[in-house]
């Protein structure tokens, strides 16, 4: 019988996984003060934001709690989790599916700082893991560590096209624009994103910033539906023709992919913009684009995309 190699789409498939949950998660807590992410750094991922810091694992595999404990390829799963942070850290494994008799020795959590339920480790279960890992190089704060470690079994299983699917839907309930292929662009900018990321090579300290995903950066994915709306009676407001503006929408849906270097140019250049200096609204977009013309590579878009920026841009002033 001849034998298929699937190691390649078997990494891809948990590596699908792990953005997902990284997503996922982001999704759940944008609103967080100081909500930031880093990537394929110390863990899987890591998640702080107000004085939390949270190490997580990601698993697209069914998992026990034998398995977490297996070190036949050096560091065990759960020994790799603990070995970061300190007393303050919490400790995750995001896991696709986990044992149904270990669960049930587990306490069930149904509070969480950034997902729920959790379920911690019994006593007995405690004892277990703390024999298998007496010999490790877990020796500071280790009892405290595992009193913070959390399992934390995923909503959505490893098939890509179903997890996106329910992230929509995570979308929506939190106000975040899914319309018109919007929800589906701003998953595949931060899937981009998370790939960029994680692609960085960590050296030294100051390297760590590279790995981050900032609370802005996900601002800049995720569109709230009251920005859209701003965007939408901002444009309504203005003079241009009725083909005028549905070309402008469509320039609009394009910024993330296409725009996003030319935005970001151009925010800084209307950073002082006086937003109050004409009542008319179409005289304000004139002079906005006149003020970004200065750069090279928005001067060279098209008049609609351009306009597109510049509404968006100002949509967004508070």
């Amino acid at each position: 019988m001849q034998k298929f190699e699937n190691g390649g789409a078997i990494a891809i498939k948990g590596f699908n996984f792990q953005k997902a949950a990284i997503t996922f998660i982001a999704i759940k807590n944008l609103a967080k003060p100081g909500f930031h992410i880093f990537v394929e750094t110390k863990d899987d991922f890591e998640v702080k934001y107000d004085g939390y810091s949270a190490y997580i694992q990601v698993k697209s595999q069914k998992l026990s709690l034998r398995k977490l404990l297996n070190s036949n390829k050096g560091k065990s799963i759960l020994e790799k989790n603990l070995s970061n942070g300190d007393n303050n850290s919490k400790f995750k494994v995001f896991v696709k599916s986990f044992s149904e008799v270990d669960l049930k020795n587990m306490n069930k959590i149904d509070k969480g700082d950034i997902c729920k339920p959790l379920y911690s480790y019994s006593e007995a279960q405690q004892k277990i893991i703390t024999d298998e890992l007496k010999n490790s190089e877990l020796k500071d704060n280790f009892e405290n560590k595992l009193s913070q470690s959390y399992i934390y079994i995923s909503p959505f299983k490893d098939i890509l096209s179903d997890a996106i699917t329910f992230l929509l839907g995570e979308m929506a309930q939190n106000d975040i624009a899914v319309s018109n292929k919007r929800g589906h662009i701003a998953i595949n900018e931060l899937f981009t994103l998370i790939d960029q990321k994680s692609e960085f090579i960590v050296n030294k300290e100051a390297d760590y910033s590279k790995k981050e995903i900032t609370k802005k950066d996900l601002y800049g994915i995720f569109k709230l539906t009251s920005s859209l709306d701003h965007f939408d009676k901002l444009l309504e407001s203005t003079s241009f023709s009725f083909f005028e503006k549905k070309e402008i929408k469509v320039e609009h849906l394009k910024l993330i992919h296409n725009y996003s270097n030319e935005k970001n140019a151009a925010k800084q250049q209307l950073d002082n913009f006086d937003v109050f200096s004409t009542s008319s609204e179409d005289l304000l977009i004139k002079e906005a684009i006149k003020s970004c013309n200065k750069i090279e590579s928005f001067a060279k878009l098209e008049e609609c995309t351009k306009k597109a920026i510049i509404i968006e841009i100002l949509s967004e002033k508070e």
